[in-house]
């Protein structure tokens, strides 16, 4: 996949996603709601273009060189949002649940095309080392 496909893929879900949250945002009481909503997609989709360009740039190396990478970045992915959710929660209590959960369904959401993005360079990667 290349960095254009994928960024045309990226906005795509981002778009949907967006048009999703703001109808959960706009439909549902504000007791349910986080008011950080409409823009948590924004904030995957940067985080997620950003990570890309990281294993893109260390495809070229080695096999164990890319997982030694991949892991690391999922890593200091990981431990960043757990403190952006902690820090949230312990800023906001009142709306730490709604934000917590909104952040929550947008990881799994944007981890999920993330992995396959990553699984298609690793197989576009191979076929081009083959040949």
């Amino acid at each position: 996949m290349s960095q254009k496909s994928f960024l045309i893929r990226l906005i795509g879900i981002s778009v949907f996603v967006e048009i999703i949250a703001l109808g959960w945002y706009y439909a549902m009481p504000k007791e349910w709601v986080t008011p950080t909503l409409p823009v948590l997609p924004v904030f995957f989709m940067a985080v997620t273009f950003l990570i890309h360009k990281g294993f893109i740039s260390s495809i070229g190396k080695n096999m164990r060189q890319f997982v030694t990478r991949y892991m690391l970045i999922t890593t200091i992915k990981l431990l960043s949002f757990l403190s952006i959710l902690l820090i949230y929660g312990l800023l906001k209590p009142a709306d730490a649940k709604q934000f917590i959960l909104s952040f929550l369904v947008l990881y799994l959401i944007y981890s999920a095309f993330e992995a396959t993005a990553v699984i298609k360079l690793g197989k576009a990667h191979d076929e081009q080392s083959i040949n």
